[in-house]
């Protein structure tokens, strides 16, 4: 036998032989964990590349017969923590082998209104070598109002303790299999994640040393109930009203917008790259003057109403509570209000926690959603839900780093609200723009959509998406490798790098990219540049 096929079948006899062993080991851990209140469900060996079936796991999460890729040699546990005598929650976990293991621990949230375990991000975590976590929040699905109802255990799960959960039993559950401690701990949200992410940063400091969290969904009961009162404002759910705006309406309204303000940032582009400075005139679509044409143009009323959709939202008092929705980004969560000529929101979200959190009433529907109704949930505050607790001392202190970024293409939840909050967190600690900047640094990414996608240069390393371009996994291009350097060797993101694709392919053909900025510093084409080239983007302070 020829020596380099000696030296082949050895190796292929070593690499079995860990495999073997690391199934052993994989085997004997289930049956040996030790952590209070806690029961494992589910638990095997899975080898890279495996497919995995995903049982139990709701339709609403990842349709029907879901599976998952084990992106690395896996021990996969799934564990139910019991959090009151009525509630639990699940969290899966994804060991790799200790000889791929890099020694950190990777947590990830939800979305929505939870119940769905991040799959995606877990791949992307065991890939890159973490202990990758997930959980389901307390409840299984994304759609429904049952999980809640006469639950206030589970309301308290989804609200805030879901994510400290699945950061003790992992770290317990990295200690017991690698014998060792995670040597830095991380966590990885979008939209309600990024939310838990920084309620979690501001309950239990202790629990993560990085947290990246995209589009966070900061005070979300506000989030949630301004889409119930824009809706209100076009004239919703009286769809004979002449007031009302009809959804076909609002492609074209919207695309009026970004003909209008898109060229202001000095790129015709097809974005807008700071909607929340800008102001938008209804009145210049109204019948008459030719910027639409007689079916999409607008009446007086109309005008009226779509101006209305576009003001802040103010509680019974007057107090200002929550942005103007963004210019130039998409209505549905407002406008896709109707069904075979009935009114229906197709946002569920606002039904289904109104209905089984706010009011504990099965009948209840949002067709006449009023301000009351989210003053009333603001003041009952179930599950502690908001994040907009901007004393983060306790994070700071510690030495915690935030990295945060949201689109300001964001058709969910306003990008105002990440301005407003970094403004919040930066008055309560009393600190000046390069103390913040030492823990804390927002990039706002025009052209990106609710966590991604979007006709900008969006993708950064985002959360829930899978795979990672493995041809840009370093600091300058990916948002978690950047925030693992910036914990660990203290080398500060200064900038991110957005990538396009043909048809978004994430991996695929890249058409553009474009360098982003730390808060408040802004992206501005260099005036001379290929605008499809990083090098051509700068980052200024506005007004220079």
């Amino acid at each position: 036998m020829p020596s380099f096929t000696k030296s082949a079948a050895i190796l292929l006899g070593l690499v079995a032989g860990r495999v073997a062993c690391s199934k052993d080991r994989c085997t004997s851990f289930a049956t040996s964990i030790s952590i209070p209140n806690t029961k494992i469900i589910a638990h095997n060996y899975l080898p890279n590349g495996t497919s995995i079936f995903l049982p139990g796991t709701a339709e609403s999460c990842y349709g029907p017969d879901p599976t998952a890729n084990a992106t690395a040699n896996l021990c996969r546990l799934a564990l139910v923590v019991s959090t009151s005598s009525s509630s639990k929650v699940q969290v899966e976990a994804w060991l790799p082998d200790p000889q791929s293991w890099n020694g950190r621990l990777l947590a990830t949230g939800d979305g929505g209104i939870g119940g769905c375990i991040d799959y995606v991000t877990m791949q992307n975590g065991a890939e890159l070598g973490f202990a990758a976590f997930g959980t389901n929040a307390g409840h299984n699905g994304s759609v429904g109002y049952e999980f809640f109802l006469n639950k206030p255990q589970v309301i308290n799960d989804f609200g805030h303790r879901a994510i400290h959960v699945e950061a003790e039993v992992g770290k317990e559950l990295v200690r017991q299999y690698y014998r060792t401690k995670a040597t830095k701990n991380y966590y990885a949200g979008c939209s309600t994640g990024g939310r838990q992410g920084f309620q979690n940063a501001y309950l239990y400091p202790e629990d993560f040393d990085g947290l990246l969290l995209g589009s966070p969904a900061i005070d979300w009961l506000h989030v949630v109930a301004s889409k119930g009162i824009i809706a209100r404002r076009i004239g919703w759910p009286h769809l004979d009203s002449p007031a009302y705006i009809r959804p076909e309406q609002w492609a074209a309204i919207v695309e009026a917008q970004i003909r209008q303000l898109d060229p202001l940032d000095g790129v015709v582009d097809g974005i807008i790259d700071e909607p929340t400075k800008l102001r938008f005139d209804p009145e210049s679509l109204v019948c008459g003057t030719g910027a639409l044409n007689s079916s999409m143009c607008l009446s007086p009323l109309q005008v009226e109403s779509v101006r209305r959709a576009y003001e802040p939202i103010a509680s019974a008092s007057g107090q200002i509570v929550y942005p103007a929705f963004e210019l130039g980004s998409n209505t549905d969560v407002f406008s896709a209000n109707q069904e075979n000529g009935t009114a229906q929101l197709g946002y569920t979200t606002l039904q289904d926690f109104w209905r089984g959190a706010v009011y504990n009433n099965s009948n209840w529907t949002p067709d006449h959603f009023r301000v009351s109704d989210m003053d009333f949930a603001l003041r009952i505050n179930p599950g502690q839900v908001n994040a907009d607790d901007t004393d983060l001392s306790r994070f700071y202190r510690r030495g915690g780093k935030i990295m945060s970024y949201h689109g300001r293409n964001d058709e969910t939840v306003t990008s105002a609200l990440s301005e407003q909050f970094f403004a919040g967190v930066q008055r309560a600690l009393h600190l000046s723009l390069d103390e913040i900047h030492d823990f804390y640094r927002l990039f706002f990414i025009p052209g990106l959509h609710h966590c991604s996608g979007g006709p900008g240069a969006w993708s950064i390393g985002n959360v829930l998406l899978y795979p990672y371009d493995k041809r840009l996994l370093d600091p300058e291009h990916n948002a978690l490798v950047a925030l693992v350097e910036w914990v660990e060797k203290g080398r500060t993101p200064k900038t991110l790098i957005g990538t396009k694709y043909e048809n978004d392919d994430v991996g695929g053909t890249i058409l553009g990219q474009r360098t982003y900025c730390p808060y408040p510093m802004v992206s501005k084409w260099n005036g001379v540049g290929d605008t499809r080239l990083a090098t051509s983007w700068k980052c200024i302070f506005p007004g220079r």
